[in-house]
C-alpha cells in the first residue's frame, strides 16, 4: 500500500456524509442518539413530505409558511360537516321564528283595526249605530241582528244619559213588554227601579229625558249596540 492509498482510506474511514456536509465520525456519533449514528443501519431514515403523505392519514402534511402543519383529511371533513349542521340549525330556527310571528300577527290583527265599524259611535266599551231612516221596531231589530248587534241595551244610568244626548229623533231601543213585564232583547233582566217607563205600549223608545213605550208598528229611527273590539 502506498501513501496515497493510505490517505484515501483515512478519509473514507474518518469522515461520513451527514445531509450535505462531511463531518468526522466521532462528531456524528456524538450528535446521534444513543442507539447509533447516522451510519447505523438500524437508525430510521428521515422521510420526505411526499413519502409521509403516502403512508396514510397520520402522515398527511399541509404546507404552512416555511414548514408543514399537521392537518388530516378526516379532520377537515368533520369541520365541514359541523359547519353544515350549524347552518342548517340556524335556518330551521329562523323559519320557526317567522312562523310564530305570522301566527301572532294573525291573532292580533283585530287590534290593529278601529274599535268600532265605520259609521258607528264608540262610548265606553260599546259601539252604537244611530239609524237615519224610520222603521218599525221589528225591522230595526232585524237590521241590528244582521250587523252582529242588538237593538240598544242600556245597562246603567250613565249609559242612559249618553242615549239622551244622542237621541233627539227618539229612536227604538231593545226593550219590549212581555205580559206585565219588560225584557231586554239580549235576555238581560230589566230593573224597574233603575229605569222608569212611561206609556201603555209594548215597544220602548228614547225621548230626550225619559223612556216611553208605544205600539211596535210605529216607525221611527233605531239604535243598535254591540261590544267594541278589544
Amino acid at each position: 500500500m502506498n501513501l496515497r492509498d493510505f490517505e484515501i482510506r483515512q478519509v473514507t474511514t474518518c469522515y461520513t456524509l451527514v445531509g450535505q456536509n462531511w463531518v468526522p465520525r466521532a462528531r456524528q456519533q456524538t450528535a446521534s442518539s444513543p442507539g447509533g449514528g447516522v451510519g447505523d443501519p438500524a437508525a430510521p431514515r428521515p422521510r420526505s413530505p411526499a413519502e409521509a403523505e403516502a403512508r396514510g392519514p397520520e402522515g398527511l402534511l399541509r404546507r404552512s409558511g416555511s414548514g408543514y402543519e399537521g392537518s388530516t383529511s378526516w379532520k377537515a371533513a368533520l369541520e365541514d360537516t359541523t359547519t353544515r349542521l350549524l347552518l342548517g340549525a340556524i335556518a330551521v330556527l329562523l323559519f320557526a321564528i317567522l312562523v310564530v310571528m305570522s301566527i301572532l300577527a294573525s291573532k292580533g290583527c283585530i287590534k290593529c283595526e278601529a274599535p268600532c265599524p265605520e259609521d258607528w259611535l264608540l262610548y265606553g266599551r260599546k259601539c252604537y249605530f244611530f239609524s237615519e231612516e224610520p222603521r218599525d221596531w221589528n225591522t230595526g231589530r232585524q237590521y241590528c241582528h244582521t250587523h252582529e248587534a242588538v237593538l240598544a241595551v242600556i245597562q246603567s244610568q250613565k249609559e242612559l244619559e249618553f242615549m239622551f244626548k244622542f237621541t233627539r229623533r227618539e229612536p227604538w231601543i231593545g226593550l219590549r213588554r212581555v205580559g206585565d213585564e219588560f225584557h231586554w232583547v239580549n235576555g238581560d233582566p230589566f230593573d224597574p227601579d233603575t229605569f222608569n217607563i212611561a206609556g201603555p205600549g209594548e215597544c220602548v223608545f228614547v225621548e230626550p229625558t225619559r223612556l216611553v213605550s208605544t205600539e211596535c208598528l210605529m216607525t221611527r229611527p233605531w239604535v243598535c249596540s254591540k261590544m267594541a273590539y278589544t
